[in-house]
């Protein structure tokens, strides 16, 4: 895994073709609590208890020299983080959190969608009663994302980030949609990083 070895190391399979789906990897509580950390760190805080203030309505990128980079939404100043795509190049991970609570109980099994038009990114995760390390509830997936498997993800990522919008982001039975103003200008930073060579 890198250089920074972290706990539950679990294999993906990755369905290719249209509907495509991540199998959840189980996301221990080192490990939740570091990338909760990290978030944390991007939005300027200084404790995970008030990792959300100074967080800006609507989107935001944060990154760091290990090439790591983050993509967040939040629908209201200090309010939670419905979206964040985690990029960690250097430990080879790919992470989906969205800070909510539809009801769904600790460590059950969901499903988050992100749409937009006929574009459709699909992820398997679980729901954590304290997956963004803030105390709230979230959805959280991991996905061990090598150079192949990042390809992988561009392909069907990049037309939601990309489209006109809006984008609709789906927890099991649960649907909001997400503006796309001001991710256009973000998205060459995410993609640099994510995407582009080490």
């Amino acid at each position: 895994m890198g250089a920074y070895p972290l706990t539950d190391p679990c294999p993906f399979d990755i369905l290719n073709g249209s509907g495509s789906r991540y199998n959840p990897m189980p996301i221990g509580a080192f490990r939740r609590r570091l990338l909760a950390m990290m978030a944390a760190i991007f939005a300027g805080a200084v404790s995970p208890a008030s990792a959300d203030q100074g967080d800006k309505q609507g989107w935001s990128l944060g990154s760091d020299p290990r090439k790591r980079v983050f993509l967040r939404f939040v629908p209201a100043n200090d309010g939670p983080r419905v979206l964040v795509l985690g990029c960690l190049r250097d430990v080879d991970s790919f992470i989906v959190l969205s800070e909510q609570d539809i009801g769904i109980g600790d460590g059950q099994a969901a499903t988050l969608t992100l749409a937009n038009g006929a574009a459709r990114h699909v992820v398997e995760g679980k729901f954590e009663r304290d997956g963004a390390g803030v105390g709230r509830p979230a959805f959280a997936s991991e996905i061990d994302a090598d150079g192949k498997t990042l390809q992988q993800i561009r392909v069907k990522l990049l037309p939601v980030l990309e489209g006109k919008g809006p984008i609709v982001l789906s927890v099991g039975s649960t649907s909001r949609e997400l503006p796309v103003a001001g991710l256009a200008k973000l998205l060459s930073g995410f993609k640099s990083v994510c995407f582009g060579q080490r």
